[in-house]
């Protein structure tokens, strides 16, 4: 136990001796190492000025090390470790600006680099130069440093960055015509720092074939003079290109071709739309007067425009209705005979050729070599007096070939429009009117007198030189004579003759000859008596060509037929400034300003506006031009002469839109069943009839306008598109045009037969006199009735119940079809067809069961002037002289005149008489004429020729406008029981008592 303490003791003091000899061996080390005396010293012989060592150096701005020349190296004398170097330190007051660090390489010989921190980034173009302070240190138990040295790190640009450019995008407008040396200057840049990088040594385009080149500066131009009507603007794409070939995103040019500059108007439109009923619509409302910039004062501004409507029909809107149509709204004379009526109802135009004209508004051609007309005797008195008027409407263009060598190459054919001349052996022109060359040319010889006048010259020839003669156009020609006094209207303007375009030659008077026995009217050439063929032939367009005899028609009358309802209109007088003058020619289609101020001009030239006041314009263009004069003050002040040139001319085209359709609707119409008796008085079969005119936006005010139709029975016939306010210097408020009802027009209501009528049996008979009085026009052919120009649909409605049809031998009619259509504006708008179907009963017992007056009374139910209207109508149904069909006609004449006389000798020898029966045509009233037995003396009722048919005829002739059909049957009825008959009703067989009859 002892043993193992003092083991223990033993252990202790062996560890604490082992203890204190390392202590002191630890300390006798320390004591016996090198001392360190030195500083290290940085290894660099250049110095500033200071002294101290300066180290340069440089990276590019991507790369980590710094590349020092000579490099960084520190030595120290010492012996041992403190010889050592053991780092390098980076010191001063703005360390975190420092993005390096030094990296010792080798202690030995204190070699060491510069680097840049982890997480450091240079940028040449943020900081190129770098300047610190480094110190080196040794390896010493305690460091020495070395002196202080300057590092200075400079930082080289890389090419980082492509080119820029300033703009987004370019524009740039360009002239049209010209080649420019710049049209822009484009411009790039780079961000790099260095001049080697950031430069830009040149631009390209990259679109081929276009006519723009650019520059190394940036320069664009164009290569050819551009052309705005080929190619609006161009598109193009340009990149920029540095020095090192880095390349730009492309950038877009947009280079816009500007119109060549020219002096005149801008901003306005060239094509207007104009909505029918909407009033005025300005024409040039933002327009401005461009001078370019011109060295020019202005003195003076003319403005003229013209309104040219020469597209539509006749000129202007006047193809509204037929033309003679338009001479019953005007009031013409309906004196005026038809020279080339339609060949519906004359048969010497039927060989011309027609154009593009409707049957009631004919336009017929002449080729200047075959065709013309020879005008019936009594179609017209040849002879004319000293008062008379020759109008047509005619279009030709000038003869550029001769015909058939009967003129020479210098010499112009003459062609006759009109001719009246000797119908054999002799060639003397009576009168004339013809186209020589460039003239109108009128003839009227005077016919042999007795005395002293036969040997004076007197006016004969009148000749006008016209530019509207070979222009192609339609012009409407008027010549009013009042001898010696002659006036030639054109377009409705009177001709005012001068010295150089017009000339009167005088001539003899024609002397008698007993060789000429009759004379020849001839249109579209003239008679040779001599040869016995026609010379002369026109060649061109003529319409409605009429002649007036013993009285002129009226100026207003003329004027009305060529009258325009589309016009220029002008409200701003109130606007113009003293020394600015505006006028307009009087038919408002020429408007003309005159002003010293440009910006006053501008401003009247906004307030012109079209106006079209027809209810149903024509659609289409009309033309419109503006020309424009500007005269410049001199440099002295005083007025020039020239005008300002380059004023470039506007056209505009107005475009007219179709109109809102009215809708003509016929109805009221009904089967009839009638018999043969009844057949043959007559029947009116439209007694019921109504037109209805409506638009699909006023169909709601349709019942109001049936309500104010009674208040216009007075007024004029020429509501619609007649004779227009303006020949009295009124123009109408073109803010509302909608069309009233009371206001429309129909031109024509065709009745068509199925199957056609027998003239010799059956026909549709008029009332003549209504018609006349109406100014309508009828004509009947086997196949059709027409009633035609333009009247109130009222006044239609008045003669369509009056038209009655009639057959002498209904007991050969099964059935038969009537169709109605009415229509109007030239057949422009038309109703629907609507059928009425006639059937004829065959029960009646055989006529002598009827009495023999009552007979004959039936058998004659035509007045004079129905059976004449009859015969005439039979006697044009050939198209050429038939003497068979005139023998029949004078046959049942002579036959209706027989029983006539035969019915008066029968009642003078008769010692009683029957009451003649009144036969009505209503079937309303039943009688039982089972027991009906009547006596009468004829003594007591005085014959009557007419029946109820012709009662209502005379009804309907007369002025009033009751047109009931009951009218005419009550007052018959009510005449028959006063005088103490019974009507009868037809429709059934007549039963009669005749045990006591005596004859």
């Amino acid at each position: 136990m002892e043993t193992r303490k003092m083991a223990r003791k033993v252990s202790l003091l062996t560890a604490g001796l082992l203890l204190t000899i390392i202590i002191h061996l630890c300390g006798l080390t320390n004591a016996i190492s090198e001392p360190n005396y030195n500083d290290p010293v940085l290894v660099k012989t250049e110095r500033n000025r200071n002294g101290v060592p300066i180290f340069l150096g440089s990276l590019k701005e991507d790369e980590r090390e710094v590349k020092l020349d000579p490099p960084l190296s520190a030595t120290d004398p010492d012996k041992g470790r403190g010889g050592k170097i053991c780092g390098y330190g980076i010191i001063g007051q703005h360390l975190h600006d420092v993005p390096f660090e030094i990296i010792l390489l080798n202690n030995e010989t204190g070699e060491a680099k510069i680097v840049v921190k982890a997480g450091e980034t240079l940028n040449c173009e943020k900081r190129e130069k770098y300047k610190f302070t480094i110190v080196a240190y040794d390896c010493g138990e305690i460091h020495h440093y070395s002196n202080k040295s300057i590092v200075i790190v400079h930082v080289e640009d890389v090419d980082e960055y492509p080119p820029t450019f300033n703009e987004d995008s370019y524009e740039v407008e360009v002239e049209e015509g010209h080649v420019f040396g710049s049209i822009t200057q484009l411009t790039a840049s780079d961000k790099d720092k260095s001049k080697n990088f950031s430069k830009i040594c040149r631009y390209v385009i990259l679109d081929n074939d276009v006519p723009f080149e650019i520059s190394n500066d940036g320069v664009l131009k164009n290569t050819v003079p551009l052309d705005h009507a080929k190619r609006h603007n161009y598109m193009i794409s340009v990149v920029a290109e540095s020095c090192t070939r880095k390349r730009s995103k492309p950038v877009l040019v947009n280079i816009l071709v500007k119109k060549k500059c020219e002096v005149g108007w801008k901003g306005i439109q060239q094509h207007l739309e104009y909505m029918p009923n909407s009033g005025r619509q300005k024409i040039s409302e933002h327009a401005h007067l461009d001078l370019c910039d011109k060295p020019c004062q202005v003195e003076k501004v003319s403005i003229r425009m013209v309104l040219t409507t020469k597209h539509i029909g006749k000129g202007c809107d006047r193809d509204t209705y037929s033309i003679s149509s338009q001479r019953k709204l005007c009031g013409a004379n309906g004196d005026s005979v038809d020279l080339l009526p339609s060949p519906s109802v004359a048969t010497w135009t039927s060989s011309l050729p027609t154009d593009d004209g409707k049957e009631s508004d004919q336009i017929f051609a002449f080729d200047g070599q075959t065709n013309a007309v020879e005008v019936p005797d009594g179609h017209l008195n040849h002879s004319l007096t000293s008062h008379f008027t020759i109008s047509t409407w005619m279009k030709r263009e000038h003869n550029s070939k001769r015909f058939g060598g009967q003129s020479s190459p210098n010499k112009a054919r003459k062609e006759h429009i009109l001719c009246m001349s000797d119908g054999e052996h002799l060639n003397r022109h009576h009168y004339g009117l013809f186209v020589h060359g460039d003239k109108l040319v009128f003839l009227l010889r005077r016919e042999a007198a007795e005395g002293e006048d036969m040997e004076a010259f007197s006016p004969a020839e009148w000749r006008w030189q016209l530019p509207q003669i070979n222009d192609g156009e339609w012009h409407h020609y008027a010549l009013s004579v009042d001898y010696p006094e002659v006036r030639l209207y054109i377009d409705g303007k009177v001709v005012v003759p001068s010295n150089h375009d017009f000339e009167v030659v005088d001539d003899w008077p024609l002397h008698r000859t007993k060789k000429v026995h009759f004379t020849e009217l001839v249109v579209g050439a003239c008679w040779q008596g001599s040869t016995k063929k026609f010379d002369h032939f026109f060649r061109g367009y003529l319409a409605e060509l009429s002649v007036l005899r013993d009285k002129t028609e009226s100026e207003r009358v003329i004027k009305c037929l060529v009258n325009c309802k589309e016009y220029l209109d002008f409200h701003a007088l109130n606007k113009m400034e003293s020394g600015t003058s505006v006028s307009f020619n009087s038919e408002m289609t020429e408007f003309s300003i005159m002003g010293k101020n440009v910006t006053e001009v501008e401003s009247l030239i906004r307030e012109v506006s079209y106006v079209n006041a027809r209810h149903y314009p024509t659609p289409g263009r009309r033309a419109l031009k503006m020309e424009t004069a500007v005269e410049c003050q001199s440099v002295d002040g005083e007025s020039s002469h020239s005008p300002l040139s380059g004023v470039s001319p506007v056209d505009v085209d107005i475009i007219v839109m179709h109109p809102m359709r009215p809708i003509i609707t016929v109805q009221g119409l009904s089967n009839l069943t009638l018999t043969p008796s009844q057949l043959k008085v007559g029947r009116r079969v439209f007694s019921n009839v109504e037109i209805i005119v409506s638009q699909a936006d006023d169909e709601d005010e349709e019942e109001d306008d049936e309500d104010d139709d009674d208040e216009d029975d007075d007024e004029d016939v020429r509501g619609e598109d007649g004779d227009d306010d303006k020949l009295n210097g009124v123009f109408p408020d073109a803010g509302l045009f909608k069309p009233q009802r009371k206001e429309f027009l129909l031109d024509s209501c065709t009745v068509t037969a199925e199957p056609i009528l027998d003239l010799h049996k059956e026909v549709l008979l008029t009332p003549h006199n209504l018609i006349q009085n109406l100014k309508l026009e009828s004509s009947l052919t086997n196949k059709r009735l027409l009633i035609k120009n333009a009247d109130k649909v009222r006044d239609y409605i008045t003669v369509l119940k009056e038209i009655r049809y009639v057959h002498k031998d209904g007991n050969s009619l099964g059935s038969r079809y009537f169709e109605l259509v009415c229509s109007s504006q030239n057949g422009r708008f038309q109703s629907k067809p609507v059928k009425i179907k006639i059937m004829a009963i065959h029960d009646e017992e055989p006529d002598t069961k009827i009495h023999a007056h009552a007979r004959h009374n039936m058998e004659t139910p035509y007045s004079d002037n129905e059976i004449h209207m009859l015969d005439n109508i039979k006697a044009t149904v050939s198209t050429a002289p038939n003497f068979g069909m005139a023998a029949i006609i004078v046959i049942c004449v002579g036959f209706l005149l027989f029983m006539i006389i035969l019915g008066v000798i029968r009642i003078r020898a008769a010692h009683k008489r029957t009451q003649v029966v009144a036969v009505d045509e209503k079937q309303e009233m039943e009688w039982d004429n089972s027991a009906l037995n009547i006596t009468v003396n004829p003594m007591d009722q005085p014959y009557d020729r007419g029946d109820s048919a012709m009662q209502a005829l005379r009804v309907a002739d007369s002025d009033s406008d009751d047109d009931d059909d009951d009218t005419c049957h009550d007052s018959s009825e009510e005449e028959a029981m006063e005088k103490g008959t019974a009507p009868t009703k037809v429709g059934r067989e007549l039963e009669w008592d005749d045990s006591i009859l005596s004859f």
